[in-house]
């Protein structure tokens, strides 16, 4: 019998590589994706079945937990891989609700939902396995330490951690194991989207907002250009063959840190002092740099 795995988010970064991962070492990989261009590319690749689901439907998520258990049958589902996820990047005081509230409905409702929508398939697997069903999230390290302009995406990401170690207790009654995934910074496109594409926060903003903000986005772009170059970090098949050995442990780690850098903020950033942490965010930034003094908010009606 294959093992059978849901991935969402499976069409570029960590999700299609995992994707990838998992269909070439034998199993059936259930693989969502949004845009009807996807679907192709992703039934092209053996043992894949894609499933049309935006992880923010309901009714998309029905019809996939449908089309999933007529698949899998009495064989249940082994693993749910929780993986999509967005970003946006903003200084507060410009941060646009509507897309902070779609990043928590992605990166943290989503998770919760497709779990629990498919818990009577990881109970239907453990009925004839001796090697327990498991739910992995992917979090993030802007779970473990906070950094300005992502404040969305640092609050998603600390909630699924903590949404995550809720799960581990109360899915453990259902003899279902919950693993947290923490990827460091990982060279997929969603780097680009966070750090890279420096104008497009300023584009929303007045004049005397882009005054404000423009070195240090520009700066902000400037990191993220530098870190595509960097050795340490994980390429996302690094980061998927580590998920697959993950998933393959009859009884995974509950906490993975998948990247060095994860790590090292994990164990060392994060003890820091916090005035520590604060001088070392300030210096990386380069916030010592500005002078809110000459760029004083006006009154807004």
């Amino acid at each position: 019998m294959k093992k059978s795995i849901l991935i969402t988010g499976a069409t570029s970064g960590i999700g299609r590589a995992a994707t990838i991962e998992f269909a070439s070492q034998g199993y059936q990989v259930f693989a969502t994706y949004r845009a009807d261009d996807h679907r192709g590319e992703l039934a092209a690749i053996d043992n894949v079945h894609p499933i049309r689901m935006d992880v923010t439907d309901a009714a998309d998520l029905e019809r996939a937990y449908a089309a999933v258990a007529e698949a899998v049958g009495g064989d249940g589902l082994y693993a749910v891989l929780n993986n999509a996820g967005i970003t946006y990047s903003a200084p507060f005081e410009y941060l646009d609700e509507k897309r902070a509230r779609a990043v928590m409905e992605v990166n943290v409702m989503a998770p919760y939902r497709i779990t629990q929508t498919f818990i009577p398939l990881l109970v239907a697997h453990n009925k004839s396995n001796h090697v327990k069903a498991r739910v992995v999230n992917i979090a993030s390290w802007a779970g473990l330490m906070g950094s300005p302009f992502i404040a969305f995406y640092n609050a998603s990401k600390f909630a699924v951690i903590g949404l995550t170690e809720s799960m581990f207790y109360d899915l453990r009654l259902l003899n279902i194991h919950t693993v947290l995934a923490i990827p460091g910074i990982t060279k997929t496109p969603l780097l680009a989207k966070t750090t890279g594409d420096g104008s497009a926060p300023l584009d929303a903003m007045p004049a005397e907002g882009r005054a404000r903000y423009q070195d240090l986005f520009d700066h902000y772009a400037t990191m993220s250009a530098r870190s595509e170059a960097m050795p340490m970090l994980a390429t996302p098949e690094k980061v998927a063959h580590k998920l697959h050995r993950i998933v393959e442990k009859p009884k995974p780690r509950f906490k993975n840190n998948l990247g060095i850098d994860a790590s090292l903020i994990d164990h060392v950033i994060t003890r820091l002092p916090w005035a520590a942490r604060v001088a070392m965010n300030r210096r990386m930034y380069q916030l010592d740099s500005a002078h809110p003094a000459s760029h004083a908010p006006k009154d807004r009606p």
